[in-house]
């Protein structure tokens, strides 16, 4: 398996998914300035967008080219 593959798709997709996670914090707003939602829960949610979006998107780029890699691995030894 080549790791430095594995670990450039993963780290773009984690930038991919900060991007849609700061988007989807932007449209759950009514008003841009104020939030939507003032519990304490949502919150503390709110703070921590950008890293659960960022580490989904790490693990989800790493699972995919490890998959890409190993389906190519088969289809070669065929």
């Amino acid at each position: 398996m080549n790791y430095r593959k594995i670990l450039f798709s993963a780290i773009i997709t984690a930038m991919v998914g900060a991007v849609i996670s700061l988007a989807a914090l932007q449209i759950g707003n009514k008003d841009f300035n104020q939030p939507k939602y003032q519990s304490q829960a949502y919150k503390e949610l709110r703070e921590h967008y950008i890293h659960i979006g960022t580490i989904l998107g790490f693990i989800l780029g790493a699972g995919q080219e490890c998959v890409r890699q190993l389906k190519s691995k088969r289809e070669s030894n065929r």
